[in-house]
């Protein structure tokens, strides 16, 4: 019995041969040598600890590692905090646009001076067609939020075979929102249509170029 006991307390004793690594884990009894003893992640950063090497963190480390403490120092109500004192101060959208400089200032005082603009906007294969419009708010993406839009575009003639069965009956409601085109040219394969659209969100990867109209 004796015997077994001594096993059993040189396998949970990591100076011992006859350590089992495993069973100190699970086991109640394995007593820790130093408790204060620094932890390691891999083996590399213990034998460098070991061989008295010093690593340098890198410089996407260090900034990783002052996000996380940065995240866990900061509490919910101080965000909520740093919000409301960002939105007291004024730095929104309006006020960036105020402050904007090169391309975007130029839009800004279309803006502001109430010039009317055309928006060329793209397609997958080149561009789609244009708008005339008062732009009404922007942003550093070029999005765009516009008013009193008149958009001409170009688009292919899908030919489509008739749908069989009872057709399905349109609510009047929803096609006097929609807003209606009109055909102006139509050459077999493509067509030019029109349409006038009282308030327009273009995204700004649509836009290719924006012309002030004199």
């Amino acid at each position: 019995m004796e015997n077994a006991g001594s096993s059993s307390d040189e396998s949970l004793d990591p100076t011992k041969e006859s350590f089992d690594p495993l069973k100190a884990l699970y086991s109640e009894k394995t007593k820790i040598p130093v408790k204060k003893a620094p932890t390691y992640d891999n083996i590399t950063k213990f034998e460098s600890a070991l061989k008295g090497i010093v690593i340098k963190p890198s410089a996407k480390s260090s900034k990783k590692e002052n996000k996380k403490s940065s995240k866990v120092s900061t509490e919910p109500k101080e965000i909520k905090a740093q919000n409301y004192d960002a939105l007291k101060s004024g730095r929104n959208v309006l006020s960036r646009m105020a402050n904007t400089i090169g391309p975007l200032q130029l839009i800004y005082t279309c803006m502001e001076t109430k010039s009317r603009v055309k928006v060329y906007t793209r397609s997958v294969r080149g561009i789609r067609g244009h708008i005339e419009a008062y732009v009404a708010a922007f942003d550093k993406h070029w999005n765009l939020a516009l008013e009193d839009c008149f958009e001409t575009w170009t688009r292919k003639i899908k030919r489509k075979a008739p749908a069989l069965g009872i057709p399905t009956i349109k609510s009047k409601e929803i096609e006097e929102n929609v807003p209606k085109m009109i055909v102006k040219t139509s050459n077999g394969n493509t067509e030019t249509l029109e349409r006038h659209v009282p308030q327009m969100m273009l995204r700004g990867e649509q836009v290719v170029m924006i012309v002030k109209i004199n």
